[in-house]
Parts: structure tokens; sequence; C-alpha cells
């Protein structure tokens, strides 16, 4: 197996995020009173566990697309009816993804998109007359998937429309944000 250096970056960068939590939190735990330093140092190291398992965990997804579409600041749109879609990974740092996907040509079969926002919005409206399986997960925010909404901390849902695996196309999707709001809707 060949690992490319923009495949090992994120996990490794995880790897040291995790390991700076978790001094940051064992250092806060000593055998004194906590205290505010002690319970900033906690939540600091909280916050590096959960961004660097949420790096790691992301670029573990995204090692087999060969399809990515990276921005480290702004917005990605579909705006324009009939494009084709894909296997692929639509990643970006600060931004909104917004994917209109009821007049994009899918493949029979099914069609994987991984889609990371790491501060801000994931919105994708899906075709009726498709399967869609969804795991949408949010650290801080909100993620409604079609009409089931969760509001909070380390929010995780995952929703399977009935029939999923009768139907001729099918979108697996897996959303993932840091900071933001996850929505997906039907029609």
């Amino acid at each position: 197996m060949s690992w490319r250096a923009k495949d090992v970056l994120p996990i490794t960068v995880g790897a040291y995020l995790v390991a700076l939590g978790l001094v940051a939190l064992l250092d806060s735990s000593g055998a004194r009173p906590l205290g505010a330093a002690g319970i900033a140092g906690a939540a600091i190291g909280l916050a590096c566990i959960a961004l660097g398992a949420l790096a790691t965990i992301a670029a573990w997804r995204v090692r087999r697309f060969t399809r990515r579409l990276r921005r480290a600041i702004g917005h990605v749109r579909s705006d324009r009816d009939g494009w084709t879609v894909d296997d692929a990974v639509i990643s970006t740092v600060l931004g909104d993804i917004t994917l209109d996907l009821r007049h994009a040509a899918l493949p029979p079969g099914e069609t994987q998109l991984t889609l990371l926002c790491w501060i801000g919005a994931i919105d994708v409206r899906v075709p009726d007359d498709v399967g869609v399986d969804v795991t949408a997960q949010a650290i801080v925010g909100a993620v409604d998937v079609l009409g089931r909404r969760e509001e909070g901390v380390v929010r995780d849902i995952h929703v399977r429309t009935d029939g999923y695996d009768q139907q001729p196309r099918r979108l697996l999707l897996r959303l993932s944000t840091f900071v933001g709001e996850l929505r997906v809707a039907s029609g």
C-alpha cells in the first residue's frame, strides 16, 4: 500500500492533536483542586482530543477516493442542472457546502459522497426517487437529516430510507463538521 503525504498528513495532525489533548487533560487532573486554570486546561484537552479524532476519522474515510475537492476558505455550491455525480470527497475548512442533487445525473448503483466542513454548514437536497443512507456528525452544532433533528455537542445521526437496497440509484452520504450545521432534505 502506498501512502502519499496528503493522506498521511491529516492522520499525523490528528494523532498529535489527540496526544496534546491527553497531555492537557492529564495536566489538569492533578491531585489538587482544579480551579479556573484546571477547568480551562481540561476543556482545551478535550477539544484537542475531539479535533484530533475528527481529523483522523475524516482522513481515514477519504483515503479511497480519487476525486477530491478541497477548499481552505470559501463556499462549494452546485448551481447547474444535469451535472454528473460520482463518488467524491468535498471538503472545506471555513465555508459552506451546498449541493442540490435533485437535477443531477446519478449513475445506477451506489454513489458515495463524503462532505467535510470544519467550520460552516453543509446543506444537501436529494431526489425523492433514490435510496439515501446518511451518517451525519457534528462535534458542536445541529444535525437535521430527513426530518430528524438534534442539536448540541457531539451529535451523530444515521438515517436510511426504507427499501434502500432495492433502489436502482442510491446515495451514501457521509457528512462531518467540527462546528456548524448539517442538513439533508428531500424533494
